[in-house]
């Protein structure tokens, strides 16, 4: 698919919505949101502590940039084992040890593999609620029209959004997966940075290979792909598409069983890269001292090599709640880029007990390590509660159908939560997992992760400075988003 296909202008593309008319009909539905609990309020009492485990996303600061310290001395000096031995680099209150992290045991009532507690729950699980999608004739473009677009009538002529305030948050739903990609990352602002013969490394959440046939626990195959096509496009010298899984899982089985290397491999990719243990320099890792990683790793933080040493960083997450993070998206996506001792330390402890905050600054601190190019959410399917695991008895997911692309992980980020605080909104969740009445009752913008990673200058420092641009999203699902990330 040729790049003129990408951005060639088709019937079935919106007629733009004015957003001063939106966001007259948003101060309608916010006040609509309130009373029905999907901003404030919870539904459910709170569920006893449930184990699982992370996977995890970023931006300014550089590791190869001034102010962060790459040491050449060996990190920590035990491996984590398959069977969940303890990670090095003990910090008081922080890290589990080996008979409780929950990234290696099971809950009271769920199995206990060797494993991430990104990766633990029962088999069984509800049926997905389905949230249907409107249509209709939109009003006609309105000269301040910043890009808010809504699903078109039929034989609506096409048109692109007009420029928009700040960082430009893309959110797209098409049928086909590759167009939709294809238009997000328009939207976000593409990837006219990568220039020919340069080294691209793709991040996809490959965080394990349970649950094979239940969509919404990895960046889908079809939604990787494309991102790599896209890429491929740009002529690059080499596309490597990489992570590690979440401990207990080997990561070349990851790509191999679920599909996903091959799947990368026929779209373009040089070499899928998957990504051993680590517990100390070598190769793979490297000792990277962000701004006060001392707050959490003693030593330092190891990072994949090969995802900052390329020229460019692609980062293609999932939509997910986390039961110990709140949520996992673009920013705890990177958690998948550090090593497995460098997890230990992670505040999930902390997170089972009910404060997400310890972790939430976790996760923005390590995302200082990164500078994504842009960042493509696969939100085709949206996991809302149940999550990392995604495939547990208390799973509820939904077929959203849409792709969220931005250069800012915050923007992103709080979009993506407020997609998934919509979908609370209108869908039964029988068993509500840990973190459930706080994600569904938090303000987006206050949220552990998002409130730390503006602190950290990870994105953008409030809703000002970005912009949602909906792309033939139905315009009541478009309103009710915007409101909540309004908020």
């Amino acid at each position: 698919m040729t790049k003129k296909h990408h951005d060639q202008e088709t019937d079935d593309q919106p007629k733009p919505v004015s957003r001063r008319e939106l966001l007259e009909r948003t101060g309608v539905a916010l006040g609509l949101l309130a009373t029905t609990g999907c901003v404030e309020g919870s539904d459910g009492d709170d569920p006893a502590s449930q184990s699982a485990s992370p996977q995890g996303s970023s931006d300014p600061s550089d590791p190869k940039a001034p102010g962060m310290d790459r040491s050449e001395a060996a990190g920590p000096s035990t491996d984590d084992s398959m069977s969940g031995s303890a990670d090095p680099m003990p910090q008081a209150g922080s890290g589990p040890g080996p008979a409780d992290d929950p990234g290696m045991m099971g809950g009271d009532d769920q199995p206990a593999p060797a494993d991430d507690p990104e990766e633990m729950g029962d088999p069984d699980r509800p049926s997905d609620p389905d949230p249907g999608d409107g249509s209709g004739e939109q009003p006609a473009n309105d000269p301040g029209d910043e890009g808010m677009t809504a699903e078109p009538g039929e034989d609506s002529p096409a048109a692109d959004p007009d420029p928009v305030s700040g960082v430009p948050v893309a959110i797209v739903r098409r049928d086909d997966v590759e167009e939709a990609v294809a238009r997000a990352i328009t939207l976000a602002g593409g990837l006219d940075e990568i220039q020919e013969g340069q080294t691209v490394f793709i991040k996809p959440n490959a965080v394990s290979n349970r649950g094979l046939t239940t969509p919404g626990i990895r960046t889908s195959n079809e939604v990787l792909a494309a991102v790599v096509r896209l890429v491929k496009e740009r002529n690059p010298g080499r596309i490597i598409v990489g992570d590690r899984s979440a401990r207990g899982f080997d990561s070349g089985q990851v790509f191999d069983t679920t599909g996903m290397g091959d799947a990368a491999m026929m779209a373009g990719a040089d070499e899928i890269y998957a990504a051993p243990e680590a517990s100390r320099e070598d190769d793979h890792w490297v000792l990277v001292r962000p701004p006060n990683y001392e707050e959490v790793w003693p030593s330092g933080l190891l990072v994949m090599r090969k995802a900052i040493d390329a020229d460019h960083l692609v980062n293609v997450p999932t939509c997910k709640n986390h039961r110990f993070a709140m949520f996992t998206m673009s920013m705890k996506n990177f958690v998948g880029g550090i090593g497995d001792s460098s997890r230990g330390p992670l505040h999930y402890l902390d997170s089972i007990g009910g404060d997400f905050e310890a972790l939430g600054r976790d996760i923005a601190l390590l995302n200082q390590a990164f500078s994504p190019l842009i960042n493509v959410v696969d939100a085709t399917t949206v996991v809302v509660n149940g999550g990392p695991q995604g495939d547990g008895a208390d799973t509820v997911r939904v077929s959203a159908g849409l792709i969220l692309a931005s250069k800012d992980r915050i923007a992103l980020d709080t979009a993506c939560v407020s997609l998934v605080q919509h979908e609370l909104g209108r869908v039964d969740v029988p068993s509500p997992d840990g973190a459930h009445n706080d994600l569904k009752s938090q303000r987006v913008w206050e949220m552990p992760q998002i409130k730390n990673g503006i602190e950290l200058g990870i994105g953008v420092g409030g809703v000002d400075e970005a912009s949602l641009v909906f792309d033939q999203v139905d315009e009541a699902d478009a309103m009710a988003i915007e409101a909540i990330w309004r908020a």
